[in-house]
């Protein structure tokens, strides 16, 4: 009985650490080790059991229902975090909406219809390529625009915004890599709107 009990453990350790789960991973930051839990989350995901490795994050989101298949989602103690890849809502150096932005924003608008109570902010984000100054402004338009089409929302209209811009001075990846060569990827992940949700 004992043998079988250490085999199921192993299994289920082999299991877990398998990289054949299914789907891509978003990519870390290795080099800062972030302190906050990143991975694209299903509408109908439910906790771990056990408490496992990620089942907070997982029973807090799936609390939040609708499709956000897709999004981006960080967890941390005071806040679910959506990052939105600006590269998928606006034109390069635009603070427009593209065509394409509405679906995306439509399933964040999901989360903060059904977020607690608080206000909602919205955060824009650069790259740091090109000029300080510009790409805080950039950043904070973008932040704006996307607070704004959430305004116009029904069921989301009702909530208070507070909008802000970062520029390049909040990355979540690198934007060049150790040799200084540029890293595109990373510069891409940096080029985003957050929607902070009260937890």
């Amino acid at each position: 009985m004992m043998r079988l009990a250490s085999l199921s453990i192993g299994a289920a350790l082999l299991a877990a650490c398998s990289p054949g789960g299914g789907g891509d991973a978003p990519a870390g930051d290795a080099a800062t080790g972030a302190g906050t839990t990143s991975a694209p989350v299903a509408a109908d995901a439910q906790p771990t059991a056990g408490g496992g490795p990620g089942s907070a994050m997982t029973g807090t989101v799936s609390d939040l229902k609708g499709d956000v298949s897709g999004l981006n989602i960080r967890v941390t103690d005071t806040a679910t975090i959506v990052d939105l890849p600006a590269d998928a809502l606006f034109e390069f150096d635009k603070a427009d909406l593209t065509p394409g932005a509405e679906a995306e924003l439509q399933k964040a608008a999901e989360l903060v219809r059904k977020a607690p109570p608080g206000a909602i902010e919205v955060i824009g984000h650069s790259d740091a390529k090109g000029d300080d100054a510009y790409n805080l402004r950039l950043s904070e338009k973008r932040a704006r625009t996307v607070a704004d089409w959430f305004a116009s929302q029904v069921g989301v209209r009702q909530r208070a915004f507070r909008v802000s811009g970062k520029g390049e001075t909040d990355p979540i990846a690198a934007n060049q890599t150790a040799d200084g060569k540029d890293e595109a990827a990373g510069r891409a992940r940096n080029r985003r709107v957050e929607v902070v949700l009260p937890r």
